[in-house]
């Protein structure tokens, strides 16, 4: 899986460049949550800047604005059903930063290995369990979470 995820990693990064110039709003975002059905999310957001296709995956892209270092926020959903997972792309290095709030509200570290760390807790909308990946590369950080469900799921094929 963490092949996986530095692929979809690195095709964020890819797909972030060609993206428009639409902004959504962060109260907006912070009401979207893991498992939400699609047509609930666009209600939320609006259309995305870009959309695409990535190991199987749909991903919806928005680009953020004026909420630095947030650059991007990308969506995932598998066969555009409900939202399996989120992606949100930072500038520069806010990997331990990340960690240190993450295990504040009571994640757990599963793997840590250089700029790739994933973690273990609950979706603080559902409840639901999730797992979030923070990977580095180059300038930007990327915050990946999936329904631990869905992870496992996938991981598994």
């Amino acid at each position: 899986m963490k092949a996986c995820l530095t692929l979809l990693f690195s095709g964020m990064v890819l797909l972030i460049g060609t993206t428009a110039s639409f902004a959504i709003e962060l109260a907006a975002l912070d009401r979207v949550s893991v498992l939400m059905p699609k047509t609930k999310v666009v209600a939320i957001l609006g259309a995305p800047d870009k959309v695409a296709e990535l190991e199987g995956l749909a991903v919806e892209l928005y680009q953020i604005h004026d909420a630095a270092p947030l650059l991007s926020v990308g969506l995932f959903y598998e066969h555009e059903r409900a939202l399996a997972g989120t992606a949100l792309v930072f500038k520069g290095n806010t990997a331990t930063a990340t960690l240190a709030r993450l295990k504040q509200h009571g994640f757990r570290a599963l793997e840590e290995k250089g700029a790739y760390l994933r973690l273990e807790g609950k979706d603080d909308d559902t409840g639901r369990p999730v797992i979030v990946t923070i990977s580095r590369l180059e300038d930007l950080t990327t915050v990946t979470t999936f329904e631990k469900a869905f992870y496992e799921q996938r991981n598994n094929r």
